[in-house]
Formats: structure tokens, sequence, C-alpha cells
């Protein structure tokens, strides 16, 4: 049995809108794609939402279960040092299949290390880049 273990997910809410907010968006067939680079070089995380308006629960962990897979077995899609955020797109996603999904992640590869090497790039001009706000005087005294 193959696990996903903890390094790999996405598990704060926190982290998730910190993606949803300043994170790059991917429109792929089925689903909706959010990216989000991290300081470290570590392995891809993913996160997915998947929302009532997709179905009932079976439906809704199916597609979660899916989507783990295809990013279980196929880490090569995945750059290191960004996470996803994956939004299934409600009704075209209820009846896919693990080698449809498989599909639309390797025909989206392209733009998706694109993107994720373009977040990078931002990530490091960012982190390079000297704070030069000045900082804001206190008053000593009364107004």
């Amino acid at each position: 049995m193959h696990r996903f273990p903890k390094a790999l997910r996405l598990r704060k809410r926190r982290e998730f809108l910190a993606i949803q907010e300043g994170g790059s968006r991917i429109t792929l067939p089925s689903f909706i794609v959010l990216l989000g680079a991290r300081s470290d070089d570590g392995p891809a995380r993913l996160g997915i939402t998947v929302t009532r308006k997709f179905g009932d629960a079976v439906h809704r962990n199916r597609v979660k279960r899916l989507l783990r897979e295809v990013f279980r077995r196929t880490p090569e899609l995945f750059p290191n040092g960004i996470d996803f955020v994956v939004i299934p797109k409600a009704p075209a996603g209820r009846s896919l299949h693990f080698d449809e999904v498989e599909h639309e992640w390797r025909a989206a590869g392209r733009l998706v290390a694109a993107r994720a090497a373009s977040l990078r790039r931002t990530l490091a001009k960012s982190a390079a880049a000297p704070h030069t706000a000045a900082r804001p005087k206190r008053s000593r005294g009364g107004p």
C-alpha cells in the first residue's frame, strides 16, 4: 500500500490561503491548479479542495484519491519547491479515471514547469532584494 506522507501534504489553512492569495493559477479541463513557491527546494506538496458543489462524499473522496495517486505515481510532473492546491471542477471531474487525470497533468506539464520556474525566480529576487522601506519614527513625548 502506498502512503501519502505528511511531508507531501498541505495541512494548514494558512498554507492554502497563502497560495490562493499569492499564487499562480492554471486552468485545466477538469481542475483549477494554484501554485505557490517555497523558499526551500524540498519535494512538491499537494493540497486538494473539493466543495460540496462537486457532489456527494463518494464523488469528492474519489476525485481526491485520483489526484493523490497521480501525484504519487508521477513526481516528475510536480517541480520541487512548489506547493499545489488543486480544485476539481464540477461536474466534468466526476467521471474521470486515472488515465484521464494523468493525461491532463502531462499535457499541462510544460506550463506547470514554466510557471513554477517563474514563481521560484520571483521568490529568489524578493528574498535577495534588501528592504529599503524606512521605518516609521516613533515620537517621544506627547502629540
